[in-house]
């Protein structure tokens, strides 16, 4: 009887174009815009931040963090101080890899109207429904004196 010791090893890599995760958002509030973008694919993606359509890099006022979470997936955190200097619309994160690309596109100045207009849209409505109460009330008070 011949004995063979003979192990086989299989590896398999799968190769995807970039996908940009669910968990990626951005937020703001008065003196900071806060984003995270995650992105999985193979081979490993790089991701490039854009501010109104052009590509930004780090600076005195705008920090970028990246960390990779294992070999085909990344996280990066951008930070922008002082917004309100800056004509802002939009934030977009890309990326990239041999395979293609992906893009989540954040709308800045809508999150920051929101915020600040968040309470105002209320006094209509309430100043309007008064209106209308003040309106059957007399209706109902003629009704009753004829």
């Amino acid at each position: 009887m011949v004995q063979t010791d003979s192990s086989l090893s299989l590896s398999l890599s799968m190769t995807v174009p970039p996908q940009i995760l669910l968990s990626s958002a951005c937020s703001t509030t008065t003196s900071q815009v806060n984003c995270s973008c995650e992105t999985v694919g193979n081979p490993s993606p790089t991701l490039q931040w854009y501010l109104n359509g052009l590509p930004v890099n780090q600076s005195g006022t705008l920090e970028i963090l990246s960390e990779t979470l294992n070999s085909t997936a990344l996280r990066s955190f951008f930070t922008l101080n002082q917004p309100h200097m800056r004509d802002l619309s939009t934030v977009l994160c890309r990326s990239f890899n041999s395979l293609g690309s992906a893009s989540q596109q954040f709308c800045v100045s809508s999150l920051q109207v929101s915020a600040k207009h968040e309470g105002s849209v209320l006094y209509p409505v309430i100043i309007s429904t008064l209106a209308v109460l003040l309106l059957v009330l007399i209706c109902v008070l003629l009704f009753i004196i004829r």
